[in-house]
């Protein structure tokens, strides 16, 4: 089989650089790449399920000087390539467990991850299947709360981060201020396994972290591509609490897994805070307790975050993996949602009043007619849209389709469907339908939203810019992975023109948000989405790994056509197919 590169990169800095191992146009990995005088370190290793993992890095950064790794935690995705590095570090308390030591290094797991991080992608599977490390098994050197690592001109500082794992490490660059987290702390962190004193020590945990970095340092978790605040660690203190005092939990929505062997646990849910999570057991949670929590039926979905005190984005929570990202804007005359998801209930409009008020009236700007983008559109008595869009409505709003579509998004849970099926909205009343052209300025009072066409992922496709707030919300048109399977060669030209144009209109320094993740992109997304249109249309694109699809009901799922092109850590779906021209 011809030579796949599941690996992509992008430099921040003269001795940082961003690694990414990507298997799906969902799961990536961050690995971290610190360049010294004398030395280089590598924060991660993977999955190790092909064998140029080491190599990609020297064709990055060289071989002149020699390489140490240092892992997070002692598990399949973190350490899957250390075999390939000699001078190696992790945790005491993750190696002395026999448990996890077992779980990190069996090949049937790793193998059997891999098939869920691909999303069941036969071209994947079948690449790894052949170009796997078959062997792992690796001993490490300890490392220490407080250890540095000096690699000449930079020291990297390791502090205990446990929970995750036991031996749970973050790597902190004290004087560029950045820290790579692995799963400690992240917008979704994974505590499954954790009872209340377990929850009271974690918090603890975060307090510790939060105390001992800047208040402006970035992070970098291990499975979302895109840098972090301080702030996520803060939610996840408040998150601890709500769980240990059993506030709000009772209507926590249900936190499927990835991993098909381990789907369809009603006691696992996800608590919100602020669009940060915690997935964990709700039967361990309530171990303990005097009055256990009773779940509630009526479950909630939603959460949301402030930027402004005018702009919020709301995050429906389909899973530990899929969301849809909407923005609010409050005006002081009325309030403007971009997107309304699938429609899954009748609790958006109501949800946005506990926050924006109960005194102004509320329409929807759709950035395109998705399905899970406009399925909610009912809800209000207003909904604006591209012209262009209006024919795709019969086929997108009917709510037997939508009902379909949102079951990938929550991993074909169980209990998602039985609400689902229960609470979907019906199709939206076309007669509230209004046409959304290009320049249209809305004046909410206080702040105007500025629409910019932004064709490609729809013909209709739109944007919104608030100035003042140099704040951009580009729906799927810009994301650091970016669906483009309708355009053939001309129409990639024609969109790296669009994003040109885009990028002329916006300040350098705008904020973008996209639908599907929930924080926040800067410039360089547009300029790398840009970048890989016009090398896709160049056919600079031999080793370009599979792009496969969540949704199993639709043609693009597991057709070979689909791929993934990278520049930067920024990718482009498209379908090769249409490049023959």
């Amino acid at each position: 089989m011809e030579h796949i590169n599941f690996f992509s990169h992008e430099k921040i800095s003269d001795r940082l650089v961003l690694l990414n191992e990507g298997y799906s146009m969902v799961h990536r990995f961050t690995i971290g790449c610190i360049i010294g005088d004398e030395k280089i370190m590598i924060i991660d290793a993977g999955l190790g399920m092909v064998d140029d993992f080491r190599q990609y890095i020297e064709s990055v950064v060289g071989t002149e000087k020699p390489f140490l790794l240092a892992c997070t935690h002692l598990h399949p995705d973190h350490v899957g390539s250390a075999i390939q590095f000699e001078e190696r570090y992790c945790s005491h308390l993750d190696q002395d467990n026999p448990n996890t030591r077992d779980f990190a290094f069996s090949t049937e797991r790793r193998f059997s991850d891999l098939q869920d991080f691909a999303l069941d992608s036969k071209v994947a599977i079948e690449y790894c299947r052949e170009h796997m490390i078959q062997d792992n098994r690796c001993e490490f050197k300890d490392i220490k709360d407080g250890g540095i690592f000096d690699l000449g001109g930079v020291k990297i500082e390791a502090i205990a981060v446990p929970g995750h794992s036991a031996g749970s490490m973050a790597f902190y660059n004290r004087e560029e201020n950045y820290c790579f987290t692995g799963d400690a702390v992240n917008t979704d962190t994974h505590l499954k396994k954790m009872n209340l004193d377990g929850f009271r020590q974690y918090k603890k945990t975060m307090e510790n972290f939060i105390s001992r970095v800047d208040e402006k340092v970035t992070l970098y978790p291990a499975h979302l591509p895109m840098p972090m605040t301080i702030e996520v660690a803060k939610n996840l203190v408040q998150i601890c609490d709500d769980i240990v005092e059993g506030r709000n939990i009772d209507r926590d929505p249900m936190g499927e897994t990835i991993f098909h062997g381990r789907q369809n646990n009603r006691s696992v849910r996800m608590h919100y805070v602020n669009n940060t999570c915690i997935v964990y057991n709700r039967d361990f949670a309530n171990e303990g307790r005097k009055t256990p929590v009773v779940p509630s039926e009526n479950l909630n979905f939603y959460s949301h975050e402030k930027w402004t005190d005018r702009i919020y984005t709301v995050t429906i929570n389909y899973s530990m993996v899929h969301r849809i990202t909407l923005m609010v804007i409050i005006g002081d005359e009325k309030i403007m949602c971009i997107d309304s998801g699938h429609g899954i209930d009748y609790e958006l409009i109501n949800y946005i009043r506990t926050f924006a008020g109960q005194d102004k009236p509320i329409f929807l700007a759709c950035t395109h007619v998705g399905i899970d983008h406009a399925g909610g559109a009912i809800q209000f008595d207003e909904f604006y849209i591209h012209k262009n869009d209006w024919a795709s409505l019969e086929r997108c709003m009917p709510r037997a389709k939508r009902l379909e579509d949102c079951q990938p998004f929550s991993l074909y849970n169980q209990e998602f469907y039985e609400y689902t099926e229960k609470h979907m909205c019906e199709a939206a009343n076309l007669d509230n339908l209004r046409e959304l052209k290009d320049g249209d300025i809305f004046d909410l009072g206080g702040i105007q939203v500025e629409c910019i066409f932004t064709p490609g992922h729809s013909k209709g496709h739109m944007s919104f810019y608030m100035r003042e707030a140099n704040i951009a919300f580009t729906g799927d048109g810009m994301n650091i992975d970016t669906h483009l399977k309708a355009l053939n060669r001309q129409g990639m030209r024609d969109y790296v023109k669009m994003l040109e144009h885009f990028m002329s209109l916006v300040n350098e320094d705008t904020m973008i948000f996209s639908s599907h993740l929930n924080r926040p992109h800067d410039m360089s997304v547009p300029r790398n989405i840009a970048a890989a249109c016009q090398e896709i249309a160049d056919g600079d694109t031999k080793f370009d790994p599979p792009g496969e699809a969540i949704q199993k009901h639709l043609a693009s799922y597991n057709n070979p056509a689909i791929k993934m092109h990278y520049h930067g850590n920024c990718c482009v779906v498209y379908d090769s197919s249409k490049m023959t021209d």
